[in-house]
């Protein structure tokens, strides 16, 4: 069965705890996504990690 998915606004940008607690994985899973080249992430001003709420969805239908 599949889970439902998450409601992820597409035009949203969310931190890296933020993303891996709406898609159900660890912080350190959706880094090494990004290591693979499955998800992209953006740098903000102060150098964090952002991830657009469409990456996201798209790692979520990838996985699920």
């Amino acid at each position: 069965m599949t889970p439902t998915r998450p409601h992820i606004a597409p035009a949203g940008s969310y931190t890296v705890t933020q993303a891996s607690t709406l898609l159900g994985i660890s912080r350190k899973t959706l880094r090494r996504y990004e290591s693979a080249g499955l998800v992209v992430a953006h740098l903000n001003q102060l150098g964090r990690r952002k991830y657009s709420g469409r990456e996201l969805i798209r790692l979520w239908e990838i996985n699920y």
